[in-house]
This record gives structure tokens, sequence and C-alpha cells, in this order.
């Protein structure tokens, strides 16, 4: 009888979240496969445009599949086809990659798949670039090798890691200011002197221990969200829409997987980047904790080098690393001023 019973609720469960789709299959994907790794292309928004903006996600080890549920996408896909990538290793990726494939040339070849596969298969679309973190320092590391660029009609770098020799000794100076106000606040004072007094001790942060004790207080930090008080959308898909869509629970433990195999604390793409000679923008928040707003300085002067005149630079004012939801019109209105004009 019990499970008569289990069976019968399992049948009204399946309907009833079947009833529930909301055209979260709407799209086209398909699978490049490369070096031990499978990994999925989602296609969604405005193929007829002709242009495809082409999401390369945070990490490494974060994903592309949520962020394609967010308002801001969904905004910005009226305009544009976006196709959205999970990376080696990274949210939906399958595949039994071997450690040494997780390199940055390797990342880079993968891309340049992406790349082509959507030329052949959409008719020599314009390709455009969007890249966010960690994104933005593969895109860099892309449009810097070899000729790829000439593939590539605009490059838009957000918030990125593309110097993380400097950068993350800047990020920590932010975590032990962070600290010290609230210490000076009286909020959880033992735990910020301990933050405030490693951070003072000026760790070297290309050793992967210090890396992940930097992270652990970066995350209790405003580093992300610069008012953590403002609400904000998030992605329009929840546990319904989940079991509905290509979403599943391996989204949420590849990045892991990753971060035991990838190192980039040594990574240093400013010199590379003077190659990058196609139309630029470059967005920042200027209260990014992860990726200081100097860093977003320096990507904006390592792009195409000091006399390189076909980039511009806007600061969201209000914002931390999460500007896209921080300050979501003001992005969705500069990102299409730029893409409408290449």
């Amino acid at each position: 009888m019990k499970t008569i019973v289990l069976f019968t609720l399992s049948i009204i469960f399946f309907v009833f979240t079947s009833c529930q789709k909301e055209g979260f299959y709407e799209g086209d994907h398909f699978f490049i496969k490369n070096a031990g790794a499978e990994m999925p292309v989602y296609v969604k928004g405005n193929v007829a445009s002709g242009t495809f903006i082409v999401f390369l996600h945070g990490g490494p080890g974060g994903n592309a599949s949520l962020p394609s549920f967010m308002p801001v996408s969904k905004e910005l896909e009226n305009d544009y086809a976006f196709a959205y990538w999970d990376q080696r290793g990274s949210g939906l990726s399958m595949g039994n990659p071997d450690k040494s494939t997780f390199t940055v040339e390797q990342f880079v070849a993968d891309l340049d798949l992406v790349i082509e596969t959507i030329r052949m298969r959409y008719n020599n679309p314009r390709i455009v670039f969007y890249g966010i973190s960690w994104g933005g320092a593969l895109g860099s590391a892309y449009l810097s090798t070899r000729n790829y660029q000439e593939k590539v009609d605009g490059f838009i770098c957000m918030d990125s890691g593309h110097n993380l020799v400097e950068g993350l000794p800047k990020s920590v100076v932010f975590v032990k200011n962070y600290a010290q106000q609230q210490i000076d606040k009286g909020v959880d004072v033992d735990y910020w002197i301990e933050a405030r007094d490693w951070c003072a001790t000026v760790p070297d942060m290309t050793v992967v221990d210090n890396y992940f004790k930097y992270d652990a207080y970066l995350t209790n930090t405003n580093a992300y969200r610069f008012n953590p008080d403002q609400e904000v959308e998030g992605p329009e898909v929840g546990a319904l829409g989940t079991m509905n869509s290509y979403l599943s629970l391996a989204l949420f433990f590849n990045g892991q997987y990753l971060a035991e195999r990838f190192n980039i604390l040594e990574l240093n793409l400013s010199d590379d980047m003077e190659r990058i000679k196609i139309p630029s923008l470059v967005i920042w928040g200027r209260h990014d904790g992860v990726n200081t707003i100097e860093m977003g300085f320096d990507a904006y002067n390592s792009i195409g080098g000091p006399d390189f005149t076909n980039k511009e630079m806007v600061i969201l004012e209000n914002s931390a690393h999460e500007g896209y939801m921080e300050e979501q019109d003001l992005f969705i209105a500069t990102f299409r001023e730029f893409v409408n004009s290449l």
C-alpha cells in the first residue's frame, strides 16, 4: 500500500511540475566536446538580430546556466542572441577531463571551438564577448592569442580578474580596511581583528592556502554587493523551474571540483592585452572588493595600449562586483549603447 501511495504522489508531483515549465526550454542548445570535456552551450534570445553575445562566466568554476535566467539577461535577449557556455569543469559541463587540461590555453582553445560552432551554425553572425570577472580574463586571453580577435566584433570586460598578481593584494587591502571598519563599529570584533591582522602580514597570494583563507574573509564583506540590504532581482527560476529546465544540482558542485584543479593565482594578462584592437567597453563597480577599481583602470589602460582609442570605461558608482544586478538599468543602457554602436 505504501508503495502505491508513493507512486501516486510521484505521478501527481510530476504532472504538477510539468505544468510549470513557463518556457524554460525555449532556445537552442548544443555541446562542445574537447580534450575530455563535454560543455553545453545554450542559445536564447533574438537570433534574427544577427548579433550573438557570448557570455563568459566567472569563477573559474562558475556557470552560465543560472545567469541565463536572470531578468537582465531576459531584457537584453529581446535585442540580441545570447550564447551561454558552461566552461570545462564548470556549471553543467560533463566528461572526465584530465587535470592537465585545466590551463588558460585550454580554456582559450575551448572558447575558439564555441566561436567556430556559432559561426557555422548561425551563418557567421556578429559576435560580441561579454565577460564577467574570470570571464573578462578569459576573453582577454582569447583576444590576445594569435589572430583570434578577427572573429570577434566587440568586447565587454566587466570587473575582470585579468591580473591577479597585482589585483589580489589590492583585494586583501580591501578586506583589511573593511575589517577595521567592523572593529570600529564593534561588530564581531574578535573575528575581524583576526582578519585584519592576517591581512596586515601581506600574505603571498600566489600560495593556494593563503588564497582560500583570504577568500573566506572576503565573502563576509560587501565586496560583491555594495549594499547587502538592497533588493535585487535574481534568476527567474525556482525549485520547480529547475526541475523543468536544463538545470540540475550538478550546477552547485562543479565549482569546487574546478577550484582544486585550476590555479590562476599567478595570472597577469595586462601586457598581453595591448594586442587587443577591437572595440572594447570596460564596466566596473566603483566599490568592487573582489577586483578593485584600480584593476578596472588597469584593464582599460591595458586594452590596445595607451594609444588605442576605440575603447571606453563606465564606472557604476553604486555597485561592487555585481553591478549588472545592483544598477541594472544603467548596465542595460550602457550594454545596448555599446553593442548598437558596433
